[in-house]
């Protein structure tokens, strides 16, 4: 499992520091040695263990990308839905 949170440190304080976001990676198991099926959640600004939007990426190519890539396609999964189609 990959978990990146994103804090704000005022003025570079640690001790006042605000929780901004968290995601959270995970292999389902079942994907192949090359390829790899993930979900993750996104939480929302001071919730770290809520669940603001969830997904899935299915077929990342594990050893050409690495877990920055997996993260920008969590991310962009996330914030950008498809837009919904329209019925003729």
């Amino acid at each position: 499992m990959i978990r990146i949170t994103v804090e704000l440190w005022p003025l570079g304080f640690e001790s006042a520091k605000k929780h901004l976001g968290t995601a959270t990676i995970a292999n389902d198991g079942t994907g192949t040695s090359t390829r790899g099926n993930y979900t993750y959640t996104l939480s929302r600004k001071g919730s770290p263990n809520s669940t603001w939007r969830k997904g899935s990426i299915k077929g990342f190519p594990r050893k050409r990308l690495k877990a920055w890539d997996l993260l920008a396609l969590c991310l962009r999964d996330a914030l950008n839905p498809p837009a919904p189609s329209e019925e003729m």
